[in-house]
């Protein structure tokens, strides 16, 4: 009986020990929203990645620092078609549900990457995510792969108020003192550039022709002020500034990058031959912020045979800055093609600003100048508008203004167009501004085909023999933005010419 007895208390305990123990184990996780992972890595780069062959095995930790448990689900982002693979506590796939984390606790994540047999078009930076869901809670830890040959920039220096960024032209060496130097960008390997790259003061990069700079996400390239830039395209050999994703429906997205931004410095800025395309800005020329009054750059930038499209903010955004050109086609931007701001002295020849944008609806006009900015302390100022000519161009677009001059009359602009088109409903009466007899408003330029970005000039075209050209005075102008050459008595508006 005793046994019995001993058997009945011994068996009691157990089910009750049981019956304990799966109340507490349900009591030790969490199921309330709000909850966050610790991850000792936010983001995991892969080096270059040639294709078919596998990379290292990358690790990190997600750690729950709750004191209670967690259960949660964790997800490869791009699935089977993605060529990365995760495996999560030894367990490999593409997704997992209900992961448990006690407490305190960490769990290891392991990732590796093989790129599919591929060729020119694939991506130079390829992306995919780890999603995390904690009780509706939902993190991200990136995974990124350089996928081709190329020369890659990553950002290694942060300053607040700034970019990161990395220097690709000067810097500090290991004692604190300052690096002047010329880089040269040869033609050899495509040049990918993760975050922002800076040419320090003091230091030129020379690009030549042929080269192709790839931006990734919000990446750009920033001319710090007493810096310098010699973009040397050729006809046969343009070089190329866009986002680094490759596949055809990126061809013509705008925004995939930010922007090429230029501060004041010691000699002319050039890009001669050159494609900018799918940026937020194309290019922003403009005199150092921090300097005390602002004044307007001592030097100019050269856009000689230079194409801009489809930018979502603008094409060329210009503050207190100098500029000249001949053969210039910006198209296609979600606010500006071009605005002109503050200060300047402004020099184009055969410009053709066109402005289909098809996105979203647009109110700015193409093409905006004014005399007036804001400083770095949000207070207007004017500045001057020094001696201008704006000719042998086409403003116009799917508004019906796509010009504007907003001057501040504190100064007065010394600024002339003459053999142009526009698309306006704003006067252009002024004789000391517009060169009456050879203004044009509100006709079709006769482009080839305006909806696809053709700007080419059609055989009849309006903007056809409308033109002047002193070839002795801009010996560029000779030949159009294909290299094309122009007649010798007269020329057609815009940077095309009929052939």
């Amino acid at each position: 009986m005793r046994t019995l007895k001993t058997f009945r208390i011994t068996l009691l305990l157990l089910v009750l020990a049981a019956v304990l123990f799966g109340c507490r184990k349900d009591q030790l996780f969490t199921d309330s929203p709000g909850i966050q992972l610790e991850f000792s890595q936010d983001s995991i780069l892969f080096d270059t990645v040639f294709t078919t062959v596998g990379t290292v095995t990358k690790r990190f930790t997600a750690r729950n620092p709750n004191s209670d448990g967690v259960r949660v689900n964790i997800a490869l982002e791009g699935g089977s078609p993605s060529p990365f693979r995760i495996n999560v506590d030894g367990a490999s796939g593409i997704s997992f549900s209900q992961v448990e984390i006690a407490g305190g606790d960490s769990i290891y994540i392991f990732v590796e990457a093989t790129l599919g047999p591929g060729g020119i078009n694939t991506p130079f930076i390829i992306e995919d995510h780890i999603l995390f869901n904690t009780n509706g809670t939902e993190q991200l830890v990136t995974l990124n792969a350089w996928g081709q040959n190329a020369h890659f920039y990553r950002p290694d220096t942060y300053v607040q108020g700034f970019p990161p960024f990395s220097y690709i032209a000067g810097g500090y060496d290991g004692s604190g003192n300052q690096i002047c130097e010329t880089v040269h960008w040869t033609n050899d390997l495509p040049y990918v550039i993760y975050g922002y790259a800076v040419v320090d003061s003091c230091c030129t990069l020379i690009i030549d022709p042929g080269v192709k700079v790839y931006f990734h996400g919000g990446g750009g390239l920033w001319v710090y002020r007493g810096g310098n830039i010699l973009a040397n395209g050729t006809p046969e050999e343009r070089i190329t500034f866009q986002g680094d994703r490759l596949e055809a429906m990126y061809a013509d997205l705008p925004g995939q990058w930010d922007r090429i931004w230029i501060n004041d410095g010691p000699a002319d800025n050039k890009f001669e031959y050159v494609d900018i395309k799918n940026s937020l800005i194309g290019i922003q020329p403009q005199s150092w912020i921090g300097t005390p009054g602002q004044p307007t750059s001592a030097n100019t930038l050269v856009l000689n045979n230079v194409s801009i499209r489809n930018c979502s903010a603008a094409g060329i955004l210009s503050e207190n800055y100098r500029i000249k050109s001949t053969n210039l086609l910006v198209a296609d931007c979600g606010q500006y093609c071009v605005a002109l701001t503050g200060g300047g002295e402004y020099n184009f020849n055969h410009s053709t600003f066109a402005n289909y944008w098809s996105y979203d609806v647009r109110q700015d006009p193409a093409f905006i100048m004014t005399n007036t900015f804001r400083d770095i302390s949000g207070a207007t100022q004017v500045r001057e508008v020094e001696t201008s000519i704006i000719r042998n161009g086409i403003i116009y677009g799917n508004n019906t203004n796509e010009f504007q001059l907003a001057f501040d009359n504190q100064l007065t602009p010394d600024i002339l167009f003459k053999n142009f088109l526009f698309r306006t409903d704003q006067s252009t009466a002024d004789e000391t501004r517009f060169e009456q007899s050879t203004i044009y408003r509100n006709q079709d330029p006769g482009f080839v085909d305006a909806g696809s970005g053709d700007y080419h000039l059609k055989e009849n075209a309006y903007a056809r023999g409308k033109g002047f050209d002193p070839f002795g005075q801009d010996p560029i102008a000779q030949f159009d933005l294909d290299n094309v050459q122009r007649p010798s008595d007269v020329s057609d508006l815009g940077c095309y010419t009929f052939p």
